[in-house]
């Protein structure tokens, strides 16, 4: 047992610290960006993916996984972020941005701010889409899984991974960030979140007072869409604290309850319906049973 504490009590600061020293190591010693990230985002991935067979949070979650689905959403949303780390280099080489970014920092520190920066708008864009219907519609995808795991983290509907994502990014090529720190950053980003989203049976300790972690992020994830107004958060907490949207309960160890959206529990499974799920009545409704309506 006191093993096992060990291990529950260090296991997220070292998938993190090991992960984000292989990328800026790799980073600054000159191999492949890409191949950098995307070898250290799956070796991460299979690790986590291993540990959450052997010490699960929830026991039921080991089943019915959505794997086909949630690898497509995978994919495409993966696409998107290279797509988008391929068109800043571009528009960063043709046009010339204000040198405002610290490119005196350490490497490190680069990264740090880059992702902090981010790291707000990811905030603002979620918290917003809580709010507004149309993106509501959008974002329902993301907590129509019933279950959690390290993979349903890029369950996103594309419009809406390109709205989240595109303001951060969009600041940091306007204030002539590198595109190796951009790319570091977001690696790190994806990382984490899979450790926000990981049926890992871990505790962050005071670390949870500053990075979201599994332990806040799961209250954001139940099924009730009052108790989910909560933890909007992508890697800091800071920015839920300052908006008074940060929430933490002991309970929630065990006593988390339903995953998912209780207001529409026939939520389509596959990738092309839940695509057109934001702009289709029809497939709204016939996700819906009788229950609570949907956000104003």
């Amino acid at each position: 047992m006191k093993h096992y504490k060990v291990f529950q009590y260090t296991i997220y600061p070292l998938i993190m610290l090991g992960a984000a020293t292989t990328l800026i190591t790799g980073m600054q010693n000159g191999y492949n960006y890409y191949l950098v990230s995307l070898t250290t985002i799956s070796i991460t991935g299979l690790i986590i993916l291993f540990l959450e067979r052997q010490f699960p949070y929830e026991k039921n979650w080991l089943t019915n996984w959505d794997w086909n689905l949630d690898l497509i959403y995978y994919m495409i949303n993966y696409a998107i972020k290279l797509l988008a780390q391929m068109q800043f280099l571009w528009l960063s080489t043709i046009v010339t941005f204000p040198a405002i970014f610290p490119t005196h920092l350490p490497f490190w520190a680069q990264v740090i701010l880059a992702l902090t920066l981010m790291d707000f708008f990811l905030f603002y864009v979620h918290k917003i889409s809580h709010k507004y219907l149309f993106l509501w519609n959008l974002h329902a995808i993301h907590h129509s899984s019933e279950r959690l795991y390290f993979l349903n983290g890029e369950k996103r509907h594309a419009l809406h991974q390109i709205l989240e994502g595109a303001p951060g990014i969009i600041v940091l090529l306007f204030i002539g960030t590198p595109h190796m720190v951009l790319i570091t950053a977001l690696s790190i980003l994806a990382i984490n979140m899979f450790m926000q989203h990981t049926n890992l049976d871990y505790r962050a300790g005071i670390l949870k007072k500053f990075f979201c972690v599994a332990e806040l992020h799961r209250w954001h994830h139940r099924a009730d869409y009052q108790d989910a107004e909560v933890n909007f958060g992508a890697w800091l907490t800071i920015w839920d604290h300052l908006f008074g949207t940060a929430y933490d309960n002991p309970k929630m160890a065990r006593e988390l309850g339903q995953i998912g959206i209780k207001e529409e529990p026939n939520f389509p499974k596959k990738y092309a319906v839940q695509f057109l799920y934001p702009f289709s009545k029809k497939i709204k409704e016939e996700a819906k049973k009788e229950g609570f309506p949907p956000p104003p």
